[in-house]
């Protein structure tokens, strides 16, 4: 009798994901394992082969484990059994599509299409005991049907015992390619898949090799590997019931898992730490480390599975009064939750220790964040590097401004509708005003760290090196300003020119270690290269607000030079060049033309360098007036027209902490009282 459908047709409106390859393969183990429920057999045996292609070799490895030499993929398998086989009444299931004989067992009657979505062709070859007479049967399925077609033959010799052989033949790309090569890996998903026939002592005895010589007893391996760990819930949702099995696996698995099973196969499976960002590692117990899988099973999964068994359809579930599969999921991570407490608390106490002391000693603008949002301390996974857990803080607080940006937002649609009686109006208003200030100070602490961070740095760049040599001055004009650079080409957090003013952080154009000549502002044929030159808008009321009213010029010298006293080293002579050298080129707009009388332009010159006996030699012969600390000099030359400061690099450094010391000491240290969640700061002093 040919198949009562277009066989090719049937498996292309089957869907199969890659990530579910083993399907077809798994379909016949259940279908053996049924099979032998119904069987009288006494000891009920299943063998599966899983074959590679022939010249594949393999050696021992480290731990006795086996090692395939090449890649060899799995090619085809051959499921044998001692089962009822396939005698008239399961013949004639088969040739039925959709065939309601199973049904109580949760078969949907179109399993057998899954072997020609990932196989080429499929044996049948058939022993069975039927009407007191020894059959055999044997055909061939494929996308054509059933070829060729054959009636059961008689056999005249008395045999022993049934047995039916599957042979699943040419395994296909890019199935085959998602099949790990390892046989115990095979052995793990087999019983996972199965899991409940196991649980339940229902499960025949089953035998996994290779034609390598390599076997598994999945029996045995069931009561070595996952039985000891194996404790079960009583899960109540909606008056509906579930069975929720608990498990811990030291080994054969790399994740935190929860299974969804229908009738006694596993069918889908979720990371848990998509739930629990503390699951994304091994936990611990006294008993060692493990990884938890958890499989739930009930009569309403079994209900809800789909035809494939790949998946469930809970699409009728809000019509009817049913249960959605978040709902089911959800409950299903609470018990888990309650299962793995102990464990779980103590993973969040370390993760919370860690995250203080990184926020302590490093980043204090993240105090804001988790005094206000201590669900933070939840929802960042645990057991990160310091650097990724820096990444997920600062995830965290670019959330908390979007979701005050999203506040703005419904603010000014209640504001549009004349909402602002509403009650949930002031509600909204307040929350809004609040994390605006909450953020506003977390933004403030950023800047001060960052200027700590700079300030700690150019202060190492300053100290002797293991040689005993100074570092250049170009990795100290780094540090202030990019080199090579004009304004329109670096990021405003990357100059640090408030470590000589402040004021300077503001300015209309910049350029940094340029040629005169090449300075877009500037029309000039002069060579000369300015470590720092600096122009500024006009501030005031002006009839052209693109006007300069200053520019600064900054000269660095590398640390402890001494030899800055001649006419070419002279730091002091070379900036009033510079100025002389401007005031006789023009001064341009962006569209190129002049400003006019540069004459008017007020000069700030700087000179950044330690005090050695040839800088003061040099001060001393401009006329300059040394500060009150001997730690720089300062004058005007009127005939010039240009303010200098000689300035020391301790002086700048000193300066420097001395203008940013209240933020600095408010932000690393704040008060008690300041905090809602104190313990941020763990055990440190308070001021």
């Amino acid at each position: 009798m040919p198949v009562t459908v277009n066989v090719a047709g049937q498996v292309g409106q089957i869907r199969l994901p890659t990530s579910k390859a083993l399907w077809p393969l798994f379909e016949t183990v259940i279908n053996s394992i049924q099979s032998l429920e119904e069987s009288d057999t006494k000891k009920k045996v299943i063998v599966i082969d899983a074959l590679r292609p022939e010249h594949t070799q393999l050696k021992t490895g480290e731990q006795g484990r086996t090692i395939i030499e090449e890649q060899a993929h799995f090619e085809a398998f051959t499921v044998t059994d001692n089962g009822n086989g396939f005698n008239s009444q399961n013949h004639q299931s088969f040739l039925e599509a959709y065939s309601q004989l199973k049904v109580k067992k949760g078969c949907k009657g179109i399993g057998r299409f899954l072997w020609l979505k990932a196989f080429d062709k499929v044996t049948v070859d058939s022993i069975y005991y039927e009407g007191n007479h020894w059959y055999s049967r044997t055909f061939d399925f494929a996308l054509t049907g059933i070829n060729p077609e054959q009636n059961a033959k008689e056999l005249k010799a008395v045999y022993p015992e049934q047995q039916t052989i599957v042979k699943l033949q040419n395994f296909k790309s890019p199935y085959r390619d998602a099949v790990a090569y390892s046989l115990e890996s095979l052995a793990k998903k087999l019983i996972e898949h199965c899991l409940p026939y196991f649980i339940t002592g229902k499960c025949p005895e089953i035998i996994l090799k290779d034609n390598c010589g390599e076997n598994f007893n999945l029996n045995r391996y069931y009561e070595k590997t996952y039985r000891d760990s194996l404790h079960q819930d009583l899960m109540i949702l909606k008056d509906r019931t579930y069975t929720l099995y608990h498990m811990r696996i030291s080994e054969g698995t790399d994740r935190h898992e929860l299974h969804l099973c229908a009738n006694n196969r596993e069918v889908k499976s979720y990371a848990l730490s998509t739930f629990i960002p503390d699951m994304k590692k091994k936990l611990v117990s006294d008993e060692g480390t493990y990884y938890y899988v958890g499989y739930l099973a009930g009569d309403y999964l079994d209900e809800a599975v789909n035809t494939e068994r790949s998946d469930f359809d809970f699409s009728d579930a809000p019509l009817f009064g049913g249960t959605k599969e978040t709902e089911i999921v959800e409950t299903a991570v609470n018990y888990i939750r309650a299962y793995l407490n102990d464990e779980l608390t103590k993973v969040a106490d370390e993760k919370k220790t860690q995250i203080d002391m990184l926020v302590k000693s490093k980043r204090p603008q993240y105090r804001l964040l988790l005094n206000r949002r201590p669900e933070v301390y939840d929802q960042i996974p645990a057991g990160l590097t310091e650097d990724k857990l820096d990444v997920e803080l600062y995830k965290h607080q670019q959330k908390w401004e979007l979701d005050t940006v999203q506040k703005k937002r419904d603010i000014e649609e209640q504001v549009k509708r004349a909402a602002t009686q509403d009650p949930s109006f002031q509600k909204l208003f307040d929350e809004y005003c609040e994390n605006i200030s909450e953020l506003s100070r977390a933004s403030l602490a950023e800047y001060v760290i960052r200027r700590k961070a700079v300030i700690d740095l150019l202060e190492k760049a300053l100290e002797v090196d293991e040689n005993g040599r100074y570092s250049k001055e170009s990795r100290i004009h780094s540090i202030i300003c990019p080199m090579q650079t004009i304004s329109d080409e670096i990021r405003f957090d990357d100059m640090n020119l408030w470590l000589i003013d402040d004021r300077l952080a503001y300015h209309h154009f910049l350029a940094s270690d340029k040629k005169m000549n090449t300075i877009s502002v500037l029309d000039s044929d002069v060579e000369k290269r300015m470590d720092l030159a600096i122009f500024d808008a006009a501030l005031s009321y002006t009839a052209d607000p693109e006007n300069i009213s200053s520019i600064t010029i900054v000269e660095l010298k590398r640390p402890q030079r001494d030899d800055l006293a001649t006419e070419e080293t002279d730091p002091i002579t070379q900036v009033y060049d510079y100025v002389t050298d401007i005031k006789q080129s023009k001064v341009k707009k962006a569209n190129g033309r002049g400003f006019g009388n540069v004459e008017q332009v007020a000069f700030y010159c700087y000179v950044v360098a330690d005090m050695t006996s040839t800088l003061r030699k040099s001060a001393a012969r401009a006329g300059l007036i040394e500060t009150q600390d001997k730690e720089g000099y300062f004058g005007y030359n009127s005939a010039i027209g240009m303010y200098i400061e000689v300035i020391s690099y301790d002086k700048l450094l000193k300066d420097a902490k001395q203008r940013n010391r209240a933020l600095f000491d408010k932000l690393f240290e704040p008060k008690l009282k300041d905090l809602k969640h104190p313990e941020v700061l763990g055990n440190g002093n308070f001021v």
